[in-house]
């Protein structure tokens, strides 16, 4: 039996090294504050090109969904790793977005396993609001086993002003999101939806179970019901991120259709969060926690987050 995988990982702050003028990526240049060089540069591209190697290896993720990423030319960077190091087939899906900072998602594909029939940005304006956010990224594609899949790759706005001042930008991401959602469903009543996400929010948050609405157990599913296959990992206390203890804000959340399908098996218990040993780095307090690029100056680390990834079993 085969399998197929999907990744999500932010890769924290992944910038080239030009300035661009017309985005916040002063700091994020060799004369900027982060003294951000072609070799440190280097440096991380070839760390998470490592990362998407080993995290369902043997073999290679035929999904990869990344989170700030400034631009196409970073991401075919990670791609040329990958290709240094022998896998060869992979390709990409990127739009520019409009976030202020500069920052994108961007999806990688195995080109032998995926065929993208349909891609489009989902632009979130936020009302009321002069600060730009990143796209939604849609993306429809198909199998070599000839079955559709509906991905959506999200990365909600951060708390960096405070979990209460800032929800309600990630309630009006989740709200366009799931109308999206909504309207795939309405158009192919058993389409196959994977959501991918850093959503700034737990599974337990009200974006995520309210306005997502995505449960958080998976007996009897109903077919356009959403499903976050990572809940029962945030409720034994696991995360993707540390912030005063683990929280788990990078989710994969999916359609009933898809736990429900007879042509591969998928349960949560097929999905969980890579953190072996050298992404980590043990803190002042003695907990492992992620290994990130720059801590009180760069440390060379690889993000402030851990991927998240999901393998089902396709039927032969």
């Amino acid at each position: 039996m085969s399998t197929f995988s999907f990744v999500w990982y932010n890769t924290e702050n992944f910038y080239d090294t030009e300035d661009d003028p017309n985005t916040l990526d002063d700091d994020f240049t060799p004369k900027g504050i982060n003294h951000w060089t072609n070799d440190r540069f280097e440096d991380k591209a070839e760390k998470l090109s490592h990362v998407i190697e080993n995290i369902v290896a043997p073999n290679i993720p035929d999904i990869v969904g990344l989170a700030e990423i400034e631009n196409k030319s970073v991401v075919m960077n990670i791609i040329d790793h990958l290709v240094a190091t022998g896998s060869k087939s992979y390709s990409f899906v990127h739009y520019d977005s409009p976030d202020e900072r500069g920052i994108d998602i961007a999806m990688l594909y195995n080109t032998q396993t995926f065929r993208v029939l349909d891609s489009k940005p989902i632009l979130v304006q936020l009302p009321g609001i002069e600060d730009r956010t990143r796209d939604i990224l849609y993306v429809k594609g198909e199998t070599k086993n000839y079955d559709i899949f509906h991905l959506f790759f999200a990365h909600c706005p951060s708390r960096r002003e405070g979990s209460d001042n800032s929800e309600h930008r990630r309630y009006f991401v989740a709200s366009e999101l799931k109308n999206a959602v909504d309207k795939v469903l309405y158009n192919d009543p058993s389409a196959l939806i994977f959501i991918m996400g850093d959503f700034n929010d737990t599974p337990d948050n009200h974006s995520i179970k309210e306005v997502l609405g995505a449960r958080q157990t998976f007996d009897h599913p109903l077919p356009q019901q959403l499903y976050n296959l990572l809940a029962p990992r945030s409720h034994k206390g696991m995360g993707s991120t540390y912030y005063k203890g683990w929280l788990l804000f990078d989710q994969i959340i999916v359609s009933g259709n898809v736990l429900l399908s007879t042509n591969f098996s998928c349960s949560s218990e097929d999905a969980d969060i890579f953190n072996p040993r050298f992404m980590l780095h043990f803190n002042d307090r003695g907990q492992a926690v992620p290994n990130r690029t720059y801590r009180h100056g760069y440390v060379g680390g690889y993000s402030d987050h851990l991927p998240v990834y999901l393998r089902i079993s396709l039927k032969d």
